[in-house]
């Protein structure tokens, strides 16, 4: 069983794997959380994220974790921010 619920394609895994571990190594989460909120942000949808071949590939898997973490419009890369909340979970 595909524990991401937005993908379809083997190469897309890899990639969501390589978010995963990313989440994991810069905010120290579990893996079941990592999973969660990629779930949570990307299984919303009603067809597989991966049907636009480089939807996963418009970022790095550590930009990606960033931007699940705590959201896109965080501004995660601005470094004068002190203070970055992360996205609500579960």
């Amino acid at each position: 069983m595909n524990k991401y619920k937005f993908i379809s394609k083997k190469d897309s895994y890899f990639i969501c794997e390589l978010i995963a571990r990313a989440m994991i190594e810069e905010f120290g989460i579990t893996e079941e959380e990592a999973v969660g909120r990629m779930n949570k942000l990307w299984g919303k949808y009603s067809t597989p994220i991966d049907e636009d071949e480089e939807f996963l590939n418009l970022e790095t898997p550590r930009d990606w974790a960033y931007i699940i973490y705590y959201g896109e419009d965080s501004e995660w890369w601005n470094k004068s921010k002190s203070v970055l909340t992360p996205r609500p979970y579960p």
